[in-house]
């Protein structure tokens, strides 16, 4: 799942942890600038390049021409005479004046959030090694501060190279408003492709009951084996992600992915759809697992909202398009065979379709990731490329960051654990209605196996409507364009209201209050006597809710850790969220056989109603737990602090 389309802002409570690692990182850096100015004097030589005039408008921001050589050298742009003690003074004063109630504390730090912003934003590309983008409004002596990106004999981290200006077209930033469409969507619809896979199939599961004499929970596990794949995935993709760009995933994982889709349309047996399900759902959630980070390459962060929105839309509606379309094929294609399955066969072609109509447009589009782009870039020009650790080395980092960190974040972090198990009750329940429809519409309103799957356009539509309202809070509300020119939150009295994560949990206490109402409306509902619209409708809500909740959980978590840890709260939320999730279908049919589905949906939704108060508690409680946090921005100052006064 993908990271939160707005920059982090700091809590005015973190002001002094970020303080005194600013000063001692500028003071570092104007030493480290001296010290490089003078070696350049004494015409230290470097690898030359063409001199050729085109090249001159082509050049890495970190390199210029010498007027009297034909050769290039290294060059880092600092502040002149620039006093980090005031920036320090300045911040401690607001800090101190909130402490006393002064009135004007909220509007003076709001006029100044930009600046404080942006040096949250650089120490995180200092202390990561990647390169968030800038915040309008900083102040240029702030923003022309650059980490060295290296020297011509031990070459360039291209990790750390800028681009040549701020218009460069290389950057995916400045590509054209179309080509970023374009590339999102291609994308968001690869979402769906591979999410279509959990609930397409499930419409054979009656073919492959007869035929092969398996028992309705052996053939279910075929959705759960693929819930289990979407887990682990990104583990895998994410080191390759890292050392080769993101296209090179794509193009890898997709058609491998396929590959194993056709051998699960071709299996004699259960247990090869078994196998086959789970591979085909670890290779495609490579790309599922680096989409997000494919739209955060293209879009500035004021502009991502909708993008964001979309790509996290599009995997949620994969489950509810399956249904509809795999009900029709699998009722249409029954095989007259008494061991080929038809349903499955077709439905899984169906599928293999998607994945066909995404591939040519995968392989067209150009590559996003920054690192990767300027490496090819330093290549192209001649300049040698430094390598920062061992391969060995970066895979074990990565790893440790996608995996083993996750799960220590899920022990140690209340944010992260809690909100995790929400969001996994949520999925649960939406994998849990792959059976629970069928078991309403077809053995309630003997409804046909294609037409049983129409229903789920209820969730569908719940989903879009979600996402819009979610779009326009993040933009009438979060961040509201003031006529003095202000954009962000103020209160009644006009004063700015200083962001802060908790503020971004207002679509979780939306989507917590609307929540359970949808799951007792479907079981209070679910009866013969009551026409099959009412508990239709109910899916409307519970899309609703869904998208609310799952997108404000991101946004959350976003802004309460820093970059590199915002990755493994992430990938902790992915691994808890399928984990959980792949065991509701084996046993929700039991559940509604057993409890009926009065009482089998409802012991869902009094889960939803103990679980409702969790925004409200974190938003009380939640920047103490911030502060107190192992891995959140207090502790990754203070130890950056305690390192550099070593």
């Amino acid at each position: 799942m993908p990271p939160s389309p707005s920059i982090s802002r700091p809590s005015s409570s973190l002001t002094e942890n970020y303080v005194s690692a600013e000063e001692s990182l500028g003071q570092q850096s104007l030493s480290q600038s001296q010290s490089q100015s003078q070696s350049q004097s004494q015409s230290q030589s470097v690898s030359p390049v063409q001199s050729d005039a085109s090249l001159e408008s082509d050049l890495p921001l970190s390199l210029e021409k010498s007027s009297s050589t034909n050769v290039y050298r290294p060059v880092t742009r600092t502040p002149t005479n620039y006093d980090l003690s005031s920036e320090r003074n300045f911040e401690r004063s607001l800090r101190d004046r909130e402490e006393a109630g002064d009135e004007d504390y909220a509007t003076e730090f709001a006029e100044n959030l930009p600046q404080l912003a942006n040096t949250v934003s650089r120490l995180s590309r200092i202390l990561t090694g990647s390169r968030a983008p800038k915040i309008e409004g900083a102040r240029p002596e702030l923003e022309n501060i650059i980490v060295d990106a290296g020297n011509p004999e031990d070459g360039y981290d291209a990790r750390l190279v800028d681009w040549d200006s701020e218009e460069d077209p290389g950057n995916p930033f400045n590509w054209p408003a179309w080509k970023k469409w374009v590339i999102t969507g291609s994308t968001a619809f690869l979402c769906l492709t591979i999410t279509l896979g959990t609930s397409i199939y499930v419409c054979s599961i009656p073919e492959m009951m007869l035929k092969w004499g398996v028992s309705q929970t052996l053939a279910l596990a075929g959705v759960t084996f693929y819930i289990l794949g979407l887990a682990w995935g990104p583990a895998i993709a994410a080191p390759l992600s890292e050392l080769f760009g993101r296209k090179v995933v794509y193009c890898i994982s997709i058609p491998v992915a396929g590959a194993f889709i056709v051998g699960v349309a071709m299996s004699k047996n259960v247990g090869q759809v078994l196998v086959l399900r789970f591979f085909a759902a670890l290779m495609s959630s490579g790309a599922l697992a680096i989409v997000g980070g494919t739209i955060c390459d293209i879009w500035k962060p004021r502009e991502i909202g909708l993008a964001m929105a979309l790509f996290c839309l599009a995997p949620m509606m994969g489950p509810v398009v399956g249904p509809i379309i795999g009900g029709f094929v699998a009722e249409n294609k029954v095989s007259n065979s008494l061991t080929i399955i038809g349903g499955l066969r077709w439905t899984m072609w169906v599928n293999l379709f998607f994945y066909a109509a995404i591939t040519i447009p995968i392989f067209v589009l150009p590559e996003t990731y920054k690192p990767v782009i300027m490496a090819r870039r330093l290549k192209k020009r001649g300049l040698k490329i430094r390598r920062t650790m061992s391969f060995g080395k970066f895979i074990a980092v990565v790893l440790f960051i996608t995996l083993l960190k996750p799960l220590e974040m899920l022990v140690v972090e209340p944010i992260v654990l809690v909100f995790s198990l929400y969001t996994a009750f949520i999925f649960s329940v939406l994998f849990g209605f792959f059976e629970a429809y069928p078991v309403i519409f077809r053995g309630i309103y003997h409804m046909s196996l294609g037409i049983s799957g129409l229903p789920f356009l209820g969730v569908g539509i719940g989903l879009l409507i979600g996402s819009a309202v979610y779009i326009y809070i993040d933009k009438h509300v979060f961040f509201k364009q003031w006529p003095d020119g202000y954009v962000g939150m103020k209160d009644k009295n006009g004063n700015p209201i200083p962001p802060t994560p908790e503020s971004r949990l207002l679509c979780c206490k939306i989507g917590s209050c609307t929540f359970a109402p949808a799951l007792f409306w479907l079981a209070w509902t679910s009866k013969e006597s009551v026409h099959w619209m009412a508990p239709t409708a109910s899916g409307v809500l519970f899309g609703f809710s869904l998208i609310q909740i799952f997108l404000s959980v991101l946004t959350y978590f976003a802004m309460s850790y820093p970059t590199i840890s915002v990755a493994s709260a992430l990938a902790a939320n992915n691994i808890l969220r399928y984990v959980v999730s792949c065991g509701f279908p084996l046993f929700t049919v039991q559940m509604m056989n057993k409890l009926h589905v009065y009482w089998g949906v409802s012991v869902f939704a009094f889960i939803a109603l103990a679980m409702a108060p969790a925004p409200w508690i974190f938003s009380k409680y939640g920047e103490r737990l911030r502060k107190t946090s192992k891995f959140g921005y207090s502790a990754l100052m203070k130890e950056k602090t305690e390192s550099e006064l070593e």
